[in-house]
């Protein structure tokens, strides 16, 4: 028998498991109504017995399970730290919504495309994945020790947020479904406290000036409240009466942030022209902040109806998001007379003809398809394991910045630190604080002996205490470029964890001539000065007197038994500045 004829006798034709439309006996539709059709699909469905791992894996959403796992677990601390902020009266509250809103938005990704053709080729979605997640571990192991207290002051942790869920998504989903899932991903940027901080300094203060205008004008119609100056209000209930202030935090500025990451969400989503969006954007934010307006106007007829305590204690506290989730939801109801529409996820037509199916491709072994689906899985939750523990260690950063990038130190007084076995003589000042480190800087400096209760180490040390509102000008003048201006010669260069996370410089140095040489430690932190962030550098040094010069004969051994004591030293200071979290009372402070 010809092979050709062969061939036909033993497989007259091939169907696909979901094609009844070439069986015998069917036409163009079988015969059959669109709900025989259905029906017909349905038992086929429920005939084919045993379903496989790999199937069950594929059906389950295992994969987004653990995407959202590892996610949490690498940067438990630092989404630990933005969910406590919920409780806060502050703007940055809600930055803690964002990574949930980031998962929605994925959620809603795969609803409106939910079968986007894969790359079948692994090793690009291997190669973006670890890379993307290369970029994320970097900002979390190398930056804290090369930022110090600075890393959580501009909170860069976050910064690896971002990087790190692009690239899990790369690894489980392919880079195809990363590209999908872009705007989710850039999405998560917002979380970033540090930004907010910069506009957010200069905005308070016009948002609480517009919202105080705006309440007087509508206390001239309904005079429930008398304007006593300074954002003050005299309400009156019966024989009492009471004042109410409207400070920045209820001046509409939380809810207009608010509102501005949410519409930021929603117009990913809204399909419509870029300027229909932004007159949206435009729109839900002069809404909103009218809307605190009046939630400010009745807090005050509250107090002028039933008192204080029901306008503080029951009405004040929940005002506020009722009021912010009436504006959001008023918003969306309106996108449409914006040209703005939702979209809708794609219908299945169960009657459509199928895909054909690849033709001459063979079936993947069992063991492979499994590697194929649990080896990225298993990579993506070492790859969080690891970095869970430098993401947990951020939290020695809490006694000096909180969640949201606010110092939480006062200022370091020189005058006032006392150290065991140590004398302190009077401070004095340098004039040239002011030429280096800006207009506001001062430079004080410290002497100190020690009673002779050791014989190792130095036998004087000085401490100097800078103070700037220019972060700047501290990198610029540094430590160590002052001797190397200086012609001296650099013998030791180390860091030393003095406490709260503070990473100290330690360094010594040699005397290029007749003089002496050092052993010196600093180190900088940012401090409150009565709700101003500054800066302080403090410095410790240690003069080391050698007997010839120059040749220098101090020994290695006199360099790091200086480098000991100063350590001891810079810890106590710590520990002592770690007891005054009050802001400062600072001359220098500018309004």
């Amino acid at each position: 028998m010809p092979p050709t004829l062969a061939a036909e006798t033993t497989a007259p034709f091939v169907v696909s498991p979901r094609d009844t439309s070439r069986l015998p006996g069917a036409g163009h539709d079988g015969g059959r109504s669109k709900g025989e059709q259905l029906e017909l699909a349905t038992a086929q469905s429920s005939a084919r017995a045993g379903v496989s791992p790999v199937q069950l894996l594929g059906k389950l959403p295992v994969r987004g399970l653990v995407l959202v796992v590892s996610v949490a677990l690498a940067y438990n601390y630092s989404l630990e730290t933005l969910a406590r902020g919920l409780s806060l009266q502050t703007p940055l509250a809600y930055l803690a919504l964002v990574p949930l809103i980031a998962l929605l938005l994925g959620a809603i990704n795969f609803r409106l495309q939910p079968n986007l053709r894969p790359i079948h080729d692994r090793q690009v979605d291997w190669i973006v994945g670890l890379f993307l997640i290369a970029v994320a571990g970097s900002i979390n192991l190398l930056l804290p020790s090369a930022y110090s207290a600075d890393f959580w002051l501009h909170r860069i942790d976050m910064l690896g947020l971002p990087f790190f869920s692009a690239g899990m998504i790369a690894l489980l989903y392919g880079t195809r479904r990363l590209w999908a899932l872009r705007w989710a991903v850039a999405f998560l940027f917002l979380a970033w406290p540090d930004p907010y901080v910069t506009v957010l300094a200069a905005a308070i203060g016009t948002s609480t000036d517009v919202a105080l205008a705006a309440v007087g004008a509508t206390l001239q119609v309904m005079p429930v409240a008398q304007p006593l100056g300074n954002a003050t209000f005299l309400v009156t209930h019966g024989n009492d009466q009471f004042s109410l202030a409207v400070g920045s935090a209820c001046s509409g500025i939380n809810s207009l942030v608010g509102f501005g990451i949410i519409g930021a969400a929603f117009n990913t989503v809204l399909t419509g022209g870029i300027v229909r969006r932004i007159l949206w954007l435009a729109a839900g934010l002069l809404v909103v902040g009218q809307l605190n307006v009046l939630r400010i106007d009745l807090i005050f007829l509250a107090g002028w109806a039933f008192g204080e305590p029901f306008a503080i204690d029951v009405l004040h506290p929940f005002a506020g998001i009722v009021v912010f989730g009436i504006g959001a939801l008023a918003m969306l109801s309106l996108a449409p007379f914006f040209g703005l529409r939702i979209p809708e996820p794609p219908v299945k037509d169960p009657t459509a003809a199928p895909v054909p199916a690849v033709v001459n491709r063979p079936p993947a072994r069992p063991r492979r398809r499994w590697l194929r689906i649990a080896a990225p899985m298993a990579v993506s939750l070492v790859l969080a394991v690891l970095l869970a523990v430098p993401d947990a260690s951020f939290a020695h950063y809490d006694s000096l910045v909180d969640a949201f990038g606010h110092p939480t130190l006062g200022a370091i007084d020189p005058n006032a630190v006392a150290i065991t076995g140590w004398q302190a003589a009077p401070s004095s000042s340098f004039d040239q604080a002011s030429s280096y480190f800006g207009p506001h800087a001062t430079w004080e400096r410290v002497p100190f002996s020690s009673d002779g209760g050791s014989a190792a180490g130095p036998s004087s040390v000085y401490l100097d205490v800078i103070r700037t509102d220019d972060a700047g000008s501290l990198a610029a003048y540094g430590v160590e470029a002052c001797y190397n201006f200086h012609g001296f010669n650099q013998v030791s260069n180390d860091s030393a964890d003095v406490g709260a996370g503070v990473q100290a410089k330690v360094a010594s140095f040699r005397s290029p001539i007749a003089g002496t040489d050092w052993s010196i430690l600093w180190w900088e932190w940012p401090y409150d000065a009565g709700g101003q962030t500054r800066f302080e550098r403090l410095v410790l040094l240690a003069p080391l007197d050698a007997v010839d010069q120059p040749g220098g004969t101090d020994t290695q051994a006199t360099f790091l038994a200086a480098e000991s004591t100063l350590k001891s030293l810079a810890g106590t200071i710590v520990a002592a500045g770690m007891a005054n979290t009050a802001p400062a009372t600072d001359s220098a402070t500018q309004p």
